[in-house]
């Protein structure tokens, strides 16, 4: 594999479609891929959908915002148009999934206090939302896997409850930070913590994450396009899709005045020895 796309969502409705070809035009680029779930019903298709394909792989867990009641509904996530939060992480069924050959990670969970319900209590709100994620976290530490953060504004905290964890002896194979909108200071306190950090399209066209990308060192760097959203310059406004994380690859290339094949070389090292990935 010349590059790892290592946040997707291809089993999303986004590519009900033509997800053949998607895919197609992946392996002709030879990217691999590791598709994400977000709760159970989209962990476990996932799952199913990486049993297809070579050089993809799955993650399972429950993303924070699938843990309160919403009026928000993603339609490249949701087909029925109806959100069913789970409000707590269900260890049992997520456990029938994690002895699958495809599953590398626990993830996406995290932290995400961009987003509170009309009329909760901020308070009560980040509460549960640090309660699932704790959840996770320990979830991992039992079955030796690595994790998956989502997290937006929220890294103080996130910080915290990954540090907890560690200091009980957990989460050893640590993680990685999806979609790192942070500081390059924000970067450096995740790399003390053992994690990585996996850059997007945004780095394309949001100059504050390019200026950390910048200052970020290449061996902490993933790549991964979170398809179907974030299209990299010159595609923003389209679908994203997995063949895209070539641009992301390039742009950081281009601030770190290197070449895109030593990007393509870090990047994929990484992804193989934290996700232990095989064929």
């Amino acid at each position: 594999m010349y590059l790892i796309d290592s946040h997707a969502h291809l089993h999303f409705p986004a590519f009900s479609a033509d997800i053949d070809e998607v895919v197609k035009r992946a392996q002709e680029s030879d990217i691999g891929l590791v598709t994400v779930g977000t709760k159970f019903s989209l962990s476990e298709s996932g799952v199913a959908f990486a049993e297809c394909y070579e050089n993809v792989w799955a993650t399972i867990g429950l993303h924070p915002g699938h843990v309160h009641d919403h009026n928000f509904v993603d339609e490249n996530e949701e087909s029925n148009n109806v959100p069913t939060p789970e409000k707590t992480f269900d260890e049992e069924r997520y456990a029938s999934l994690v002895t699958h050959p495809k599953v590398v990670a626990i993830g996406e969970f995290g932290l995400d206090y961009s987003r509170v319900p009309e009329g909760m209590n901020l308070e009560v709100f980040k509460n549960d939302q640090q309660e699932v994620a704790r959840q996770q976290l320990r979830f991992a530490t039992k079955y030796q896997k690595p994790v998956v953060i989502h997290c937006r504004d929220a890294h103080g905290d996130m910080q915290t409850l990954i540090a907890e964890e560690i200091a009980r002896g957990g989460i050893a194979r640590r993680g990685v930070i999806h979609c790192f909108t942070g500081t390059a200071e924000d970067a450096a306190k995740y790399a003390e913590l053992g994690f990585l950090v996996s850059i997007t399209g945004i780095v394309t066209f949001g100059k504050s994450v390019a200026a950390a990308v910048k200052e970020i060192p290449l061996d902490q760097m993933m790549v991964e396009t979170d398809c179907p959203y974030l299209s990299p310059i010159p595609l923003r406004g389209k679908r994203n899709e997995p063949a895209n994380v070539r641009l992301v690859a390039q742009a950081i290339a281009d601030l770190h005045g290197i070449s895109l094949d030593r990007v393509a070389e870090v990047t994929t090292q990484n992804a193989v020895r934290l996700f232990g990935l095989n064929g």
